[in-house]
């Protein structure tokens, strides 16, 4: 009986049998587990390598095939560009003349139109209030340039066509106020009124010089300035156009000339520098002829004339001796000579016929003293009135 029985001491060996058996399966099941989360991680990154791969695979084949579509060349009777609210702001096409592009600004205004015209290429630049204020064409002679006013108010042209290339200002009726011209080897810049009338006109002239002219709002030529082959020449005209002043140099190697004229055109006053005697000043009479002469000579001296008929009738002037006086007549010859003694130390008369001869004589002798001497018509004969000389 006692062989069936189980002892304590068994008891408790059994019990510690089932509690290893027990943990044995725990840690059995946990690694089980952990051996199937191993194995699903495994097989989700084979299938995210899979699913790359084959991403890859397909990004390279799209590429490849993109490349193989982009087009060398693009061909199209319209190309329209469009903003965020798909509004046309730049449209390649066809014009009447062959290719045309417009471009828009935000405002929906058409602001640059490139094309072509019959002659060429033409450029039309609008503001932003849709008015035309610039261009740029070809024309059949050269080419053109236009800026307007965006009032109407004015407008400036360069034009390179036809003889040469020239610049016209234009007021808002299209009139030229202001024209630059070239022709050859000559140039010219121009003035005009309102009216049309030239006010001012200043050009080259090749082998010739710059000339420069004003003139009055009728169109009448006012003052003139102008190269000459022996310098240069000023002159200005009065109200009605005659000629009032000119100035102008005399020739290369002497001085210049200033002459004041009449209403009517005819000299007045004329003043002649000379480098080899000096001045002169001529006073011009209704006749057209001087009437008065105030020159210097070559000795460093001075003569005033007056002249009649182009006849000196009276003379003053200074000499080696002193000042000198004449008195003359018509035709010239001298009746009347007064100034400084040559052969005595004081002054002298001398009176003369017609022909010259000299019938009287008043004047200071050898000694000091004066003295009258008559001459007859022949001045074979002489009679003296003479002072008798004192001595202390």
């Amino acid at each position: 009986m006692n062989n069936s029985l189980i002892t304590h001491e068994q008891h408790e060996q059994h019990a510690q049998l089932i509690a290893r058996i027990d943990q044995l399966a725990a840690q059995l099941a946990t690694l089980h587990a952990s051996h199937a989360r191993a194995a699903c991680t495994a097989r989700r990154y084979k299938t995210i390598g899979f699913i790359c791969a084959v991403s890859a695979a397909g990004l390279a084949g799209l590429a490849a095939t993109q490349a193989a579509r982009t087009p060398d060349v693009i061909r199209s009777r319209r190309f329209e560009v469009v903003d965020q609210n798909d509004k046309v702001v730049l449209l390649a096409g066809i014009g009447a003349n062959g290719g045309q592009i417009d471009v828009w600004a935000n405002n929906g205004t058409n602001v640059v139109r490139l094309g072509s015209n019959s002659d060429g290429g033409d450029l039309a630049v609008w503001n932003s209030a849709g008015h035309g204020v610039a261009g740029l064409y070809a024309t059949s002679q050269g080419g053109r340039i236009e800026a307007v006013m965006p009032d109407g108010s004015g407008s400036a042209v360069l034009r390179a066509e036809g003889s040469g290339p020239s610049l016209a200002i234009a007021d808002g009726e299209g009139r030229p106020r202001i024209a630059a011209t070239i022709s050859g080897t000559s140039a010219g810049i121009s003035v005009r009124s309102a009216a049309g009338q030239e006010l001012v006109a200043l050009g080259a002239v090749e082998g010739d010089g710059g000339i420069m002219r004003v003139s009055q709002f009728d169109g009448t030529v006012a003052a003139q300035v102008m190269a000459l082959p022996t310098g240069g020449s000023i002159g200005c005209a009065t109200r009605g156009g005659s000629r009032a002043a000119l100035i102008e140099s005399s020739s290369a190697e002497s001085g210049g000339t200033l002459t004041l004229f009449t209403p009517d055109g005819s000299e007045a006053i004329q003043a002649t520098a000379h480098t080899e005697v000096g001045a002169r000043l001529a006073i011009f009479g209704s006749n057209k002829g001087p009437v008065a002469v105030i020159e210097a000579t070559p000795d460093n001296t001075a003569i005033i004339a007056f002249l009649q008929n182009g006849a000196r009738v009276a003379g003053l002037g200074s000499s080696a001796t002193g000042g000198l006086l004449n008195l003359a007549k018509p035709d010239g010859k001298a009746v009347i000579v007064a100034g400084a003694a040559s052969d005595a130390d004081g002054g002298a008369i001398s009176m003369r016929s017609g022909s010259g001869s000299q019938l009287v004589r008043i004047g200071v002798d050898r000694i000091g003293a004066g003295e009258v001497a008559v001459y007859d018509g022949p001045g074979t004969r002489k009679r003296v009135l003479s002072a008798i000389a004192t001595t202390p």
